[in-house]
C-alpha cells in the first residue's frame, strides 16, 4: 500500500486530515502524460486505483505502462469508460493543470518525488509510514 493510500485510509476517511495531490512529473513527457491520465481516471472516481496500478506496473519494470497505449490499457483493465478516458487523455484535458502544479511545487522548493507537506513541514522521499504517523500526529496535536 502506498503511503498516500495509507494516509487516506488512516486519517482522511476518519475525518482528521485532508489530502491534496499535486503533480510533479520529473521524467519528461511520459511522466507528464501519466499525471494527466491519473486525473482522467479521477473523473471516473478511480484515481487511487489508477495511480497504484500504474506505479506497480512501472516499478515492476513495465515502462510501456506510461505510454499512451499502456495508460489506456490500465484504464480498460480497471473497467473505466475507455471512450471518456481516451478522449480526456488524447485532448490533453489536464496538461495545463499538471504544468501549473509542477510550477507551484518548484516555487515551494520541491525538487523530486515523493514530497509531502504536512501543514508547512515537508517530508521528502520514501519515508517509513512511522515517520508520517509521527509528523501527522504532531500536527493534529498542535505541536
Amino acid at each position: 500500500m502506498s503511503t498516500a493510500r495509507w494516509i487516506d485510509q488512516t486519517y482522511v476517511k476518519t475525518g482528521q486530515v485532508r489530502i491534496v495531490i499535486k503533480n510533479f512529473p520529473v521524467h519528461g513527457e511520459p511522466a507528464l502524460k501519466a499525471a494527466e491520465a491519473a486525473l482522467c481516471a479521477s473523473d471516473q472516481e478511480h484515481f487511487w486505483d489508477f495511480h497504484d496500478r500504474l506505479l506497480e506496473d512501472y516499478y515492476r519494470g513495465d515502462t510501456s505502462a506510461a505510454s499512451n497505449e499502456g495508460l489506456k490499457q490500465i484504464a480498460a483493465d480497471l473497467g473505466l469508460n475507455t471512450t471518456a478516458f481516451g478522449t480526456c487523455l488524447d485532448k490533453d484535458q489536464y496538461r495545463q493543470q499538471v504544468i501549473d502544479e509542477a510550477t507551484e511545487a518548484q516555487k515551494l522548493g520541491v525538487s523530486g518525488t515523493p514530497t509531502f507537506f504536512i501543514n508547512k513541514q515537508s517530508v521528502v522521499g520514501a519515508q517509513p509510514i512511522e515517520e508520517f504517523k509521527k509528523v501527522i500526529d504532531a500536527a493534529l496535536a498542535g505541536s
